[in-house]
């Protein structure tokens, strides 16, 4: 009876293992995906573009 249980519990603590491994895999692919092509995000460019406004609009008002 133990035996039996032991062996429904071992096999639910390795499906969660291997879920756990495929979810941080797929995590990090898709996190990998979006940073390979953040030049070309719309929303990146604009804000870079506001940085580099006021970073300029600083160093003219320290001159």
């Amino acid at each position: 009876m133990f035996r039996v249980l032991g062996n429904i519990l071992l096999g639910f603590a390795q499906l969660e293992w291997t879920l756990g491994k495929l979810f941080a895999r797929l995590l990090w692919l898709g996190s990998g995906a979006m940073t390979d092509r953040r030049l070309d995000d719309p929303v990146y460019k604009k804000n870079v573009h506001k940085l580099i406004e006021r970073n300029r609009e600083l160093e003219e008002a320290r001159e």
